[in-house]
């Protein structure tokens, strides 16, 4: 899959995929890793999979952390799989040759209905992409004015989030020097 989507898609793709931090890492280590490094593809997790994983992990791959992703959930297979579903309900006393037509209908309608109904999603994904700009500008540059900060202290932030988050529970080597004589302090208090 990896290997037609370097082929076909050019450079500067986002991979989806429910594990895409993991993805990213095996597919480093295979013969595609240096055509995946030319062309700049990325790996991220779907936005409700991300949800379950680490923090460190979502401020990576997360859609919501992306910068330029956008406001695409990336869940499209969960959302047809879930709606297919209803199909158990009405295929399960079928013989196996009409649940297999029963199935193949429902997916053709559907494609039928997504590819029909394309124009007004793109419409109404653009204006609520529109509507978040406008409005999320705005309170931002307001919060921005009143705390006395521009847009580069909000880079800087970020970037100190993934710092603090990247060292998370790694201790400094003065921290575990400081450690090791409060601790020699105590035992020394208990001998006394």
């Amino acid at each position: 899959m990896m290997a037609k989507g370097l082929e076909l898609f050019g450079t500067r793709n986002l991979v989806a995929y429910d594990i895409g931090c993991d993805f990213s890492k095996t597919v480093t280590l295979t013969s595609l890793a240096h055509l995946f490094s030319d062309q700049e593809f990325r790996c991220c997790v779907n936005a409700f999979h991300g949800y379950s994983h680490n923090y460190l992990c979502q401020l990576r791959h997360h859609p919501n952390s992306i910068e330029g992703m956008g406001i695409e959930d990336l869940e499209t297979l969960e959302h047809v799989f879930s709606a297919s579903n209803a199909l158990a309900s009405i295929t399960c006393y079928m013989s196996a040759y009409r649940r297999r037509i029963f199935i193949d209908l429902y997916f053709q309608q559907w494609d039928a209905e997504k590819y029909q109904n394309l124009v007004t999603m793109l419409h109404y994904n653009y204006r609520q992409a529109l509507e978040i700009i406008e409005t999320n500008s705005r309170d931002v540059q307001e919060v921005l004015h009143l705390k006395g900060l521009s847009e580069n202290d909000l880079d800087t932030f970020i970037s100190s989030k993934h710092q603090y988050f990247e060292t998370l529970g790694k201790e400094s080597e003065g921290d575990l020097h400081a450690i090791a004589y409060v601790e020699l302090l105590e035992e020394l208090k208990a001998v006394k």
